[in-house]
């Protein structure tokens, strides 16, 4: 990999680690507050439409990303972060919330290609998507996660830091923190609701008699550590001196 590429993690690690002002102000509600999605930390060889994505830029709803194969981008939402990898293509969509307790329009981002890793807050304004999948927190904490795609119905996640809820149609289902899971959606149309899920409350899991959509493989430990080493800025961030490994890693 070039020198250069590894300046986006580096920086990703930075932001982690002190607390983030939005970037839209709570108390303004104008129109930039309805159009304005997030904000460019940095990247490296990677597109913003038809243009170069340069640092600072700022990022509107339809937006589409992509990172070459040696580059890289991180990107702000409020207290959400989100940094792609080589060869991945994300898209940020402004949505409606159908859960009642969120008031407030969502940020969703769809992957469709390659990698992803991502520090979301428990507000539920910023959610990630994949494949119609939608992933956010299942605690009300900080959550750091990984998503890699793998084909159009499959990816793998991570919950590295608090668990991940994942809603796709009327099936939901929670990734532990420290799992790793490959997850296969079933997508055929026969006795299924064509609702794209708009928040990660709105399903129960597996009501009695209800089809399931989601299902879940447990990745084994080599699997484990490949995804692990696309994420290695967080483990940078931990103390030589921690007593026990991975309990004093950032962010807190």
């Amino acid at each position: 990999m070039r020198p250069q590429s590894r300046i986006i993690p580096v920086f990703l690690v930075v932001s982690l680690l002190f607390p983030s002002q939005p970037v839209l102000g709570d108390d303004s509600r104008d129109a930039t507050e309805v159009e304005t999605l997030g904000v460019v930390v940095a990247s490296h060889s990677a597109t913003l439409g038809n243009g170069v994505a340069s640092d600072g830029a700022t990022l509107y709803n339809g937006d589409h990303l992509v990172t070459s194969p040696n580059g890289g981008l991180s990107l702000r939402s409020g207290d959400a972060m989100l940094y792609m990898s080589g060869s991945t293509q994300v898209t940020l969509h402004r949505t409606p919330s159908r859960n009642p307790v969120i008031k407030k329009s969502l940020i969703r981002a769809d992957v469709t290609s390659g990698s992803i890793s991502f520090s979301l807050s428990p507000d539920q304004y910023f959610l990630v998507s994949a494949h119609g999948a939608l992933i956010g927190p299942a605690a009300p904490m900080p959550t750091v996660g990984e998503i890699t795609i793998l084909d159009r119905k499959a990816f793998e996640i991570r919950a590295r830091r608090g668990p991940l809820k994942i809603v796709y149609r009327d099936d939901s289902e929670l990734i532990p923190e420290g799992k790793s899971y490959r997850v296969e959606l079933d997508d055929s149309p026969e006795n299924t609701s064509s609702t794209t899920p708009t928040s990660i409350k709105t399903n129960p899991a597996h009501p009695a008699g209800r089809r399931r959509f989601i299902f879940l493989f447990l990745m084994g430990t080599a699997a484990i550590a490949a995804v692990g080493s696309a994420a290695g800025y967080i483990q940078s961030v931990e103390s030589p001196d921690c007593p026990q490994p991975n309990q004093c890693s950032r962010p807190n």
